[in-house]
């Protein structure tokens, strides 16, 4: 197999959706290998380095952060005669090598972007699809989307999905819910980033309606890549917890009357999975194509532009549907799918 070289440039970011894919898949794919043969390259400024049992870690290169993405990881990939994988969006310019897409929101939602963030990744999505020896995403529907906004050949696209074991290794903090002010099972909790497209301007109608229930929501917003903001006020019943540790977290989804995720626009979507796996009662996902895809019967669907649901008439998800769920998904199946792919490369299937 020619080299392959990871970029690790994920490792200077907090975790969100697509530096959990790249951690998880990195560390199974890690288990699966013989030693030395993938290495994983980072720039100079990462202090904590992940340790793995096969996978060799090369700091390397003078520049930092996106110009060591774009000139210095490069450079080592091609003196290396090797292959780059970039498992969170993101490739090389100059060299895109095997990319990872999670999903095209910029082509599909771009109203909700700052024409900056736009332009960069027009960029960065038509570099990879023209150039890519291959291309991943992380289900079918992103996969079409790759399709229809990129005019790829959708025989050059894997999907390797996200997962969820992650969540085994996380233990519940049981002071969560007193540190936000909350009580078991009389609130509803949504997390992941405050992104427009999230459509938490859903979750503030709904505390309107029902004022005398709590709505929490965890994370936190980029205002240098989205547009307006949240583009609305949240009423005083809705709490915006920022950010929440993993313990927190999942302590505030296996304790809440409901996990709402009314989300316009996913290439995939784990914070509902994650929830499902810490014990959550219920979950409201946005009826939407890819929801559906991923989650099939085990949770409700809601039409994301109807502000008029009656939350407490849902029922609550069966421990038929949770392990259900709960199997279709492993980070180590995941894994071995790319290990798979980059094998039948090195055999020649990527021409």
């Amino acid at each position: 197999m020619r080299p392959i070289i990871i970029n690790g440039r994920f490792l200077l970011h907090r975790t969100t959706g697509v530096e959990r894919y790249a951690r998880e898949i990195t560390a199974e794919l890690d288990k699966a290998i013989p030693a030395g043969s993938i290495t994983m390259a980072v720039p100079p400024e990462i202090e904590n380095v992940p340790v793995y049992q096969n996978i060799k870690v090369i700091k390397t290169g003078k520049f930092k952060n996106r110009l060591w993405e774009h000139i210095s990881f490069p450079w080592y990939v091609h003196k290396q005669k090797g292959i780059s994988l970039n498992l969170c969006n993101v490739a090389p310019l100059p060299s895109p090598g095997i990319v990872c897409i999670h999903d095209v929101k910029i082509k599909a939602t771009p109203q909700y972007f700052s024409k900056k963030f736009l332009l960069w990744y027009e960029i960065l999505f038509g570099n990879a699809t023209k150039r890519a020896k291959k291309i991943i995403t992380v289900s079918e529907f992103s996969k079409s989307e790759i399709v229809k906004y990129f005019k790829v050949d959708p025989d050059s696209i894997t999907v390797i999905p996200n997962a969820w074991q992650h969540y085994e290794r996380i233990g519940y903090d049981e002071s969560a819910l007193s540190t936000y002010g909350l009580k078991k099972n009389n609130y509803y909790f949504s997390m992941c980033s405050l992104e427009p497209n999230k459509n938490f301007k859903w979750i503030a109608e709904e505390a309107r309606k029902n004022a005398g229930v709590t709505f929490a929501v965890a994370g936190s917003i980029n205002r240098n890549v989205f547009s307006e903001g949240l583009g609305f006020e949240s009423p005083p019943n809705m709490k915006l917890l920022g950010f929440v540790s993993d313990e927190e977290a999942k302590t505030l989804m296996r304790d809440c009357s409901a996990f709402l995720f009314p989300t316009f626009y996913e290439g995939f979507g784990i914070p509902p999975l994650e929830a499902i796996s810490a014990g959550a009662k219920q979950v409201v996902v946005s009826d939407t194509d890819v929801m559906h895809e991923i989650f099939g019967d085990g949770v409700v669907y809601v039409d994301p532009s109807d502000c008029n649901i009656a939350l407490s008439d849902f029922p609550e998800i069966s421990e038929a549907q949770v392990s259900g769920l709960l199997e279709k998904y492993s980070w180590k199946k995941s894994a071995e799918t790319l290990l798979e792919l980059l094998k039948n490369m090195d055999r020649g299937s990527d021409k």
